[in-house]
């Protein structure tokens, strides 16, 4: 098992990227927070800004951005089965900007290579 972390800076709402190529991302724990949505952006290509987009929700019909509710709480979310496997970069977005620098911690198995 592995951690990754990603922090959001004071002030601002998006983490920096977080390299998703080595490991399958399993869950969040989201510290304590000011209010607002947890979103998450993926890139399939590489780490170039512009090709970061937030993921949609796909599990109900009719459906927007995947978002997780976070309020101003500390939260553990559970990453649905296989929904950034395909991804090989990150980055969280939070719904309002910090006031403060948030450190997420990212549960992470290694991915398994095939022989």
């Amino acid at each position: 098992m592995q951690t990754l972390f990603a922090v959001v800076a004071s002030g601002q709402t998006v983490s920096g990227d977080i390299d998703l190529r080595k490991v399958i991302l399993r869950g969040i724990q989201v510290p304590t927070v000011d209010s607002g949505d947890l979103m998450i952006q993926a890139n399939a290509f590489d780490q170039t800004s512009a090709n970061y987009f937030r993921l949609l929700e796909t599990r109900t019909p009719g459906s927007g951005d995947l978002r997780f509710a976070t309020g101003p709480g500390s939260r553990f979310i559970s990453m649905p089965t296989a929904i950034l496997e395909s991804f090989p970069f990150a980055r969280l977005e939070t719904g309002v900007a910090q006031t403060n620098p948030r450190t997420f911690t990212l549960v992470a198995p290694a991915r398994r290579t095939l022989m």
